[in-house]
């Protein structure tokens, strides 16, 4: 177990116990709202630093626990769920939050948590959002306020945190490169030959184009499924931000015994080919699974 997430996010809370601005800590990637929470965890203070990433793993095992009872060992080997405990991200909070979501002020507050995370609100929040527009817009609503709370307060006494933390992004790796090494449809840009530093070629351009269109479409058509399970399958292809460890959200959105060897096996090919390409695999299952559950169940009528 390596915590290197999870030291970077301990230190950016210690530091703003300490007064001083978690970004100063430049690999510190989250909204400051969410840095109060790390700043809870660091209260021990930095030499309890090992011992509080024991705790959020427990914490993580708790929550598998608590989703799947007594099948949760079925998800122990899912590799975003090794990557979790090992670098101590934070994945299993929000997809945690995410299944709780239900009409009304609970599920507006929890949605509005999503936004912490914008590469994982990006997969659990669009489906409920276009539910809610089209279902249930006080409860859309009552997500605005709660989101506009979540952000604007501390402008109060930060007011500029939104651009600081914009700034920090904006120093990031290029975003084509970053999307080329997601999961999902732009990983297909390491295929291109093309370099993927700017000034980027006129055939990547046109890659760029395509996928894009592609990606959109594809979003589009999955947020207003009925299905939640294919919504999130969707969205991880349509993705352009993540890493591996994003594939957490779609854990449980189809059987164990499907997801967990297929993650597995097109994670070990990603890594052997050095393309991201066989990740599409774990989306397309799930699709697949979906698609067979509604054929099976409109047999059976």
């Amino acid at each position: 177990m390596n915590a290197y997430d999870f030291s970077i996010n301990y230190f950016a809370g210690m530091l703003l116990l300490n007064g001083q601005d978690p970004y100063s800590n430049y690999l510190y990637r989250y909204p400051f709202p969410f840095t109060y929470l790390w700043g809870l965890l660091a209260l021990p203070g930095y030499d309890a630093m090992p011992l509080m990433f024991v705790l959020w793993g427990v914490v993580n095992v708790g929550l598998l626990i608590f989703a799947f009872r007594k099948d949760f060992w079925k998800w122990v080997f899912f590799f975003p769920f090794l990557h979790e405990l090992s670098a101590g991200q934070v994945e299993m909070l929000f997809w945690s939050a995410e299944r709780l979501i239900v009409p009304g002020w609970r599920g507006a507050a929890l949605g509005a948590l999503l936004t912490m995370k914008p590469q994982t609100m990006l997969v659990l929040l669009p489906w409920h959002l276009v539910d809610w527009l089209r279902h249930d817009r006080r409860t859309f609503s009552k997500w605005l306020v709660c989101t506009a709370l979540l952000w604007g307060l501390p402008l109060l006494w930060r007011p500029d945190w939104i651009s600081n933390w914009l700034a920090l992004r904006g120093g990031d790796a290029n975003l084509v490169y970053s999307a080329s090494v997601t999961t999902g449809i732009f990983s297909f840009l390491h295929l291109s030959g093309e370099s993927l530093r700017p000034p980027f070629s006129p055939v990547l351009i046109a890659w760029l184009v395509v996928l894009g269109a592609v990606a959109l479409a594809v979003f589009i058509v999955g947020q207003f499924s009925r299905s939640k399970e294919i919504a999130k399958a969707c969205a991880i292809i349509a993705n352009p931000l993540g890493l591996l460890y994003t594939q957490m959200t779609l854990m449980g959105t189809a059987p164990a015994w499907l997801l967990v060897p297929v993650n597995l096996v097109s994670i070990g090919l990603a890594l052997s080919t050095g393309s991201f390409v066989p990740c599409l695999a774990l989306p397309l299952s799930v699709i697949a699974w979906q698609w067979h559950k509604k054929r099976a169940g409109t047999a059976h009528i």
